[in-house]
C-alpha cells in the first residue's frame, strides 16, 4: 500500500492500467471517468450561470486528479480539511488553498510554513483567541495572515453566530486591528445542515437562509466601515440546486458532488446515473441455512455510515439487484440477503462481482489507498489519495 503524506503520488506504471473491472482485486473502489467529468462540468456551469467562483472542497477524493477535474485544470482555489491535504496539494503545484478548520494552536507552525511557502494559504478564525494567536505569531518578510471569519448560520459546528454581539467586533478586529499582520479575506459559512433535509425544497430553504444570514452580515460590516471582499457558503446539496440569492455571494465550496453517493440521491442532489463511485466486492460464500451470501467487503472498505439512515438500502445499495440487501458488515466480511428471504444462490456463484453504491462517498473513499478510474469498463487511471491529518 502506498500512503502519501504531503508529496505527489508515484508515477510508477501499474499492472492494473487497462485491466477490465472484473479482474480487479476486491474490494476495489472504482470511479466512472465520464460521470466524474460530467459532475465537474455541471457544477462549474452552475457557478458560471450564477456569476460565482467555484472553490471545490477536496475532502471527498483527496487527489490531485480529482481537484484538477473540479477546477478545470486551474490548480488554484480549493478548500482542504487537513494540513496533510494542504501540504499534498502544495507539493503538487497548487496555490490559493483555504484550510477550512479554525487554526489549532498546536498546528500553528505548520500553518505558518504553508503561509510563507504559498502565495495564498488562507485560514479560518471564529474566536478572539484565534486572532490573538495569529497576532502573536506574525509571518516574516512582510507577509500577512489571510483570514476568513467562520460563521455558524445554523449548521451547529464551528463558527461564530452572525447575530451574536461579539461577531461584528471580531470582524472589525481582524480587518482593522493590525492590517500589517492580518487581512480579512471574507466570510465562510457551511450549510451542512442540508444533510438533514427530506427534499429539495427544504434544502433550498436552508441554502436561502444561510445566504441571507451571510449577506446581512456583509451589509452590517459595510455599514460599520469594514471591508470584506469575499463571501462563501457550501455543501453539495445546496450547490446542486442553488437558489438565486446565492448569486450575491462571491463563491461556493461544495465537495462531495464529484463522486455523489446514495445519500445525495436520496436527498435529490443528483440522479442515480450521476453517482460515479462503486465498491466492487466478490461473493466468497454461500450459507443456505441462513439464506445469505458472504462478500469480501467489510467496514474497512465500506463505511457503516447510513446503516441507521432512511431508505431500505442502508450503508450501500447493490447495483442491478434491488431485491438484495447488505444486512451486516464486520471488518472484512459483508452479509447479503434477499428482501423476501428466498435467495437464488445459482444466480450468484462464488466469485460473482457485485457493485456496491455507498451511502457516503467521503467516508468510504477514506478506506481505500487507490481509486480505479475506468472508462468503458477498463481501468484508465489510478488515483492515490493523501492520508493523515
Amino acid at each position: 500500500m502506498v500512503v502519501h503524506r504531503g508529496s505527489p503520488p508515484s508515477l510508477t506504471p501499474s499492472p492494473w492500467l487497462g485491466a477490465p473491472l472484473e479482474q480487479l482485486p476486491t474490494p476495489a473502489l472504482t470511479l466512472e471517468l465520464r460521470t466524474l467529468r460530467g459532475n465537474a462540468q455541471r457544477m462549474r456551469e452552475r457557478c458560471r450561470e450564477l456569476g460565482l467562483r467555484l472553490r471545490p472542497h477536496v475532502k471527498t477524493h483527496k487527489t490531485l486528479e480529482g481537484a484538477a477535474l473540479a477546477t478545470g485544470g486551474s490548480r488554484r482555489g480549493i478548500v482542504v480539511s487537513t494540513l496533510a491535504e494542504a501540504r499534498f496539494f502544495a507539493a503538487g503545484g497548487w496555490d490559493d488553498i483555504l484550510y477550512a478548520f479554525p487554526v489549532p494552536r498546536w498546528r500553528l507552525a505548520e500553518c505558518s510554513e504553508l503561509a510563507q511557502r504559498l502565495q495564498e494559504f488562507q485560514v479560518l478564525l471564529d474566536s478572539p483567541q484565534g486572532l490573538e494567536m495569529l497576532l502573536q505569531n506574525p509571518l516574516p518578510n512582510g507577509k500577512r495572515w489571510l483570514v476568513w471569519l467562520k460563521l455558524d448560520c445554523g449548521n451547529g459546528r464551528a463558527g461564530i453566530r452572525p447575530k451574536d454581539p461579539e461577531a461584528l467586533g471580531l470582524a472589525r478586529a481582524i480587518a482593522q486591528g493590525s492590517p500589517e499582520l492580518v487581512t480579512l479575506v471574507g466570510l465562510y459559512a457551511h450549510c451542512g445542515n442540508t444533510y438533514g433535509c427530506r427534499d429539495i425544497g427544504d434544502i433550498q430553504a436552508i441554502a436561502r437562509a444561510t445566504t441571507v444570514a451571510v449577506l446581512e452580515f456583509v451589509t452590517a460590516l459595510r455599514q460599520a466601515g469594514i471591508s470584506c471582499p469575499q463571501a462563501t457558503i457550501g455543501s453539495t446539496p445546496s450547490c446542486s440546486h442553488p437558489v438565486p440569492e446565492m448569486s450575491q455571494l462571491t463563491e461556493v465550496h461544495p465537495g462531495n458532488y464529484l463522486f455523489y453517493d446514495l445519500q445525495q440521491t436520496q436527498l435529490g442532489s443528483c440522479k442515480p446515473e450521476e453517482v460515479a463511485i462503486r465498491v466492487l466486492s466478490r461473493v466468497v460464500g454461500h450459507y443456505q441455512h441462513r439464506r445469505q451470501l458472504l462478500l469480501d467487503c467489510g467496514w474497512t472498505a465500506l463505511s457503516l455510515h447510513g446503516s441507521d439512515q432512511r431508505g431500505p438500502e442502508g450503508c450501500a445499495a447493490i447495483e442491478g439487484h434491488p431485491r438484495l440487501r447488505l444486512v451486516g458488515l464486520t471488518q472484512e466480511h459483508g452479509l447479503v440477503e434477499d428482501v423476501d428471504g428466498e435467495l437464488d444462490f445459482e444466480k450468484f456463484p462464488l466469485g460473482t462481482v457485485l457493485a456496491l453504491i455507498p451511502f457516503h462517498a467521503c467516508a468510504t473513499a477514506a478506506m481505500h489507498p487507490v481509486y480505479f478510474v475506468h472508462d468503458a469498463g477498463k481501468v484508465v487511471e489510478l488515483w492515490r489519495p493523501v492520508r493523515g491529518w
